[in-house]
């Protein structure tokens, strides 16, 4: 009982519309939406946890800028200090105050150093001394404080080798300014150097430059780093140099991708020295936070999708089944089975598409036997039109001329001629082949040449020439002699004086041309391209230009629309006709 009636339903349902398929099958959008409500509710946890990471690392950024400007203004206040409490009016007192100073910040600084305008060391604490290959006043802490001598310069950082040490090279950040000394009743230039130690940025910036995901850098106005928790690494190429770009960031958050994963910055300036401090915060770890309730999201959604997918197989299997039919129909189709009997069965435009099937393959069918008729058709037109090509009319002028000679006791021309008739006829039959050498081809234009000028009695004059090189060469058998026939009958029509058949055959690139070029009566450009269009009738003096079409679309048959017949002709002045087929090597066989 519960078989018949399932029986009747897919039957009912079968032969519904697609439509009415298409209805039922839109209960599968439980499926949408339920994954459609799993990722808004993933999606608005993530921009919760987003905007609670921009929150903290603009906490963050604030903190570590306040440190910073203070301690910047700590730098300023000391080197104040130096310059309007000691060198310009008790520069007496350097060696104390650079002393006490230094013991006061000697966690913060290297040394403090005073030079001249000269680039002369005029005081160091502590008490170290030049490198013998330092150069001070290339130096551009000490070269661009002059430009600007009201202002404290701070520079990125260098490696502090200038002075001797004993222990390793250690890098600073250089803070000068233009200095004016007022000792023993004369005033002098100079430049104030405080180095401040690269490590001290590192003590402010703490923690934050620890956490891979999340670390804080300065940069100056143009881009270079000033402090970086991995400056090394950076320097070396191991890690990417953070965008340039950042520098010119107004201060608040933005996104940049950074070794290839994009991360949330915050920009701030730090007040007087124009450096941006920049606050990195990785969007991985806001993937990490969220990843438990993801999860959690990830596995109701599944469970409605195994629930889903039960119902889908099996109606995706009963509606596919006639398609699945069609579809092997169609194969056995395009492998040539055209006499099948298509499948017509399943829903309204199922059932509807197999009945065109099989009135397509019966087409089909109809079409390539008419094709194959066409063929032929076209192959025995071929044939006809090169056995056509030594008409029995001329067969029997010239048996003709032979008897004559023979008769006249001319019997060295007859044997000629009846040797140039015999090559003729040779070349002609070549053994079935379609495809013979150029020289052959040749041979057989000059033995037919032969023979028409002792017709017409030394009438005309002619030359066969071939570049060096192209004897090897193959071409179409018979395709020169019809139109050296057309010269002959056609193109000499009507002269009064003796005609000119010039034959070359050359080489351009990977193109062979074969050129026939009379001095002959011409004929208009309308002519010349009515003889190659076979809608179109052309009627001369002694024919229709059959033979220049027939090896026209013979050359385009074998090699292809590119190639075939180009004719350049003048009225009065002579026509040429330019053979083009590719240059191919004759190898003995059909192509």
């Amino acid at each position: 009982m519960y078989r018949r009636i399932k029986k009747k339903c897919l039957d009912a349902l079968m032969k519904q519309s697609m439509r009415n398929i298409l209805y039922v099958m839109l209960l599968l959008i439980t499926v949408s939406v339920s994954g459609f409500i799993g990722c808004f509710v993933v999606a608005a946890y993530h921009r919760d946890m987003d905007r609670t990471v921009e929150q903290n690392n603009q906490k963050l950024a604030d903190q570590l800028n306040v440190s910073m400007t203070q301690y910047v203004h700590r730098m300023i206040q000391m080197s104040d200090t130096l310059y309007y409490d000691v060198l310009r009016n008790n520069a007496e007192y350097i060696t104390e105050a650079f002393h006490a100073m230094y013991d006061t910040y000697k966690d913060s600084i290297e040394s403090i150093a005073l030079f001249g305008a000269d680039g002369e060391l005029l005081h160091v604490t502590p008490a170290i001394s030049l490198s013998s290959y330092a150069d001070i006043k290339k130096e551009p802490w000490f070269s661009q404080v002059f430009t600007s001598s009201e202002n404290i310069h701070f520079f990125t950082p260098v490696l502090y080798d200038f002075f001797r040490q004993s222990e390793e090279y250690s890098w600073i950040i250089p803070m000068s300014r233009y200095v004016q000394i007022n000792g023993k009743g004369q005033v002098t230039e100079g430049v104030l150097l405080i180095s401040i130690k690269y490590s001290a940025f590192a003590e402010i910036f703490g923690n934050s430059a620890i956490d891979r995901d999340k670390y804080s850098f300065l940069m100056d106005s143009a881009g270079n780093l000033v402090y970086h928790p991995r400056h090394a690494q950076i320097s070396m190429g191991f890690v990417e140099h953070p965008p340039k770009e950042l520098a010119s960031c107004p201060d608040g958050l933005c996104s940049i991708r950074l070794d290839g994963q994009e991360v949330l910055c915050c920009v701030k300036t730090v007040g007087y020295t124009g450096w941006k401090l920049v606050s990195i915060s990785s969007r991985a770890e806001v993937r990490l936070a969220g990843l438990r309730f993801q999860a959690f999201v990830i596995a109701v959604v599944l469970l409605v999708l195994l629930a889903s997918m039960v119902f889908s197989s099996y109606l995706a299997k009963v509606l596919t089944r006639p398609i699945q039919n069609l579809e092997m129909d169609v194969k056995k189709i395009s492998e040539g089975n055209l006499a099948l009997t298509v499948h017509s069965s399943g829903s309204f435009e199922v059932y509807h598409l197999g009945l065109s099937i099989q009135k397509m393959a019966v087409k089909i069918r109809h079409l390539m036997d008419e094709i194959i008729r066409e063929q032929e058709e076209k192959r025995k037109s071929e044939l006809n039109s090169l056995q056509a090509q030594i008409t029995p009319h001329f067969l029997y002028n010239t048996l003709d001329i032979i008897v004559w000679m023979i008769e006249e006791n001319r019997r060295e021309e007859a044997a000629r001629m009846v040797t140039a008739l015999a090559r003729l006829l040779r070349i002609s039959i070549s053994k079935g082949k379609h495809i013979i050498l150029l020289t052959d081809e040749l041979e057989h234009v000059r033995n037919y040449l032969t023979i028409q000028s002792m017709r017409f009695k030394n009438r005309f004059t002619y030359e066969i020439q071939m570049q060096p090189g192209t004897e090897t060469l193959a071409v179409i058998k018979l395709i020169v002699q019809p139109i050296v026939e057309n010269a002959i009958y056609h193109g000499m029509e009507g002269m009064y004086g003796d005609g000119e058949i010039l034959i070359r055959a050359y080489t351009e690139e990977n193109d062979f041309y074969i050129s026939v070029k009379d001095n002959g009566m011409g004929m208009s450009d309308g002519q010349a391209e009515a003889l190659l269009d076979y809608t179109k009738e052309v009627q001369t003096g002694k024919g229709n230009g059959l033979g220049v079409r027939n090896v026209h679309e013979r050359i385009q048959l074998y090699y292809g629309k590119q190639y075939g017949i180009i004719i350049h002709s003048v009225l009065d002045e002579g026509t040429e006709v330019l053979l083009h087929l590719p240059a191919t090597e004759y190898t003995g066989g059909e192509r």
